[in-house]
């Protein structure tokens, strides 16, 4: 009875050494003149950057779109490729900048008030898995970027195995002590991952 006794305290204890919220991984920045500009309907481009496939774009895609509804009160509008024919590729990671007639033809197309602009900076999918992001607010009145942030993941580290633990078991439903490792194979929920961080600071 007592070795059970000890046993249930040493669990107890292993639970409140976790953090009760998910350790902050991302950086975010914003313009001081945020409040002034009216945010209702937000179109999400495909990522954007070197090194993975179509299906994993969408993938990222897809984890970006229930992260960043779940998080904001905007609208979320998802663009596919399709939708974006005819229109000039950003590619501003790369570039440095915006094209003014992009983010317009985009807006003006859509009738969006801004655009969330994903650009992917790192990327393994394979154990241990990484992946660097950097998203953009982009307003579509001005093309000025309005909030920005970036996140750097590597599954090696422990503060992200810690976070991703934290993060798993608060709000993933399938999550059970012996299962949150599954983020840290799932190229899918370590975007979701991903998405939480930076959607949280916006």
């Amino acid at each position: 009875m007592r070795h059970l006794t000890l046993l249930a305290l040493g669990a107890l204890a292993a639970c409140q050494i976790l953090p009760r919220t998910v350790p902050p991984l991302a950086t975010a920045r914003i313009v001081s003149d945020f409040e002034t500009y009216t945010i209702r309907r937000v179109g999400l481009l495909p990522p954007t950057g070197a090194g993975f496939t179509v299906g994993q774009a969408e993938s990222m895609q897809a984890a970006f779109f229930a992260e960043f509804s779940a998080s904001t009160n905007y609208e979320i509008v998802r663009l596919d490729p399709r939708d974006l024919e005819a229109i000039p590729r950003m590619e501003p990671y790369r570039l440095g900048l915006y094209k003014s007639r992009t983010i317009l033809a985009i807006s003006r197309r859509y009738h969006l008030d801004a655009l969330l602009i994903s650009s992917v900076t790192d990327l393994q999918t394979h154990p241990p898995q990484r992946l660097g992001v950097q998203v953009d607010l982009v307003s579509a009145e001005t093309g000025q970027t309005l909030w920005s942030s970036s996140i750097q993941l590597d599954a090696a580290q422990e503060r992200v195995r810690r976070s991703i633990e934290t993060w798993a078991r608060a709000h993933q439903g399938d999550v059970s002590d012996n299962t949150w490792e599954i983020t840290l194979l799932s190229p899918l929920r370590f975007a979701r991952f991903a998405a939480f961080q930076m959607a949280s600071l916006i």
